[in-house]
């Protein structure tokens, strides 16, 4: 039963070891955080721009408004099509709401004012799955592949800037430290799995 233990505890921590933290993002809702009635009559502006951008496990959505007159509601999808207020899944009216992203799928929002919402403050999210690590570098809608270009000799132009909505909230350090790290992570990774592969063998 002991062993059994210990070989539970190394996978465990092999598994901790093996798994890259990937970068996050906080996105302002709307592309600006300012929570309120869409201008010039776009009640869809919200959706519109939820529609373009990449929402994954872990990143945030960040919204501004004035405590007190309004407020964010998180709800079900009956609710958020009839803008009802009335039982909603949570409720956020400091002014200053940054909600994480912690499973996949649809998040309807909508103003706690049912007004604000009948003119089109309201807005979903569908969220993906956990973004994945790729050596310090995090796939966004926004941040697109290099492109050739033909005036500097075949150099490939730098890479697009992080996304305009989003801020990157994981750090990123020099990148030949990052592919450094990520070699002494695959070392370190093939080492814990022959001693679990060991720790296994001598159980049979």
């Amino acid at each position: 039963m002991a062993r059994v233990q210990q070989v539970l505890a190394c996978l465990a921590l092999a598994m901790a070891v093996c798994m890259p933290a990937a970068s996050a993002f906080v996105f302002k809702a709307g592309g600006t955080g300012q929570w309120r009635v869409p201008g010039n009559g776009n009640a869809a502006s919200y959706n519109t721009w939820a529609e373009h951008t990449r929402f994954r496990v872990g990143d945030a959505i960040a919204f501004t408004y004035q405590p007190g007159s309004d407020s964010v509601l998180i709800v079900d999808k009956k609710a958020y099509d009839a803008c009802d207020t009335g039982s909603p899944v949570d409720t956020f009216s400091d002014g200053n709401t940054v909600f994480t992203f912690t499973v996949s799928g649809p998040f309807y929002f909508i103003s706690g004012n049912k007004d604000n919402c009948n003119r089109g403050e309201k807005l979903v999210v569908v969220v993906m799955g956990p973004r994945a690590a790729t050596n310090g570098t995090s796939t966004h809608a926004g941040a697109l592949a290099p492109s050739p270009a033909a005036d500097n000799g075949g150099q490939f132009s730098p890479p697009s800037p992080p996304p305009p909505f989003g801020m990157n909230i994981s750090p990123t350090g020099n990148p030949d430290q990052q592919n450094a790290a990520a070699g002494k992570a695959a070392g370190i990774a093939g080492t814990a799995a022959l001693i679990i592969g060991t720790m296994l063998y001598s159980l049979v």
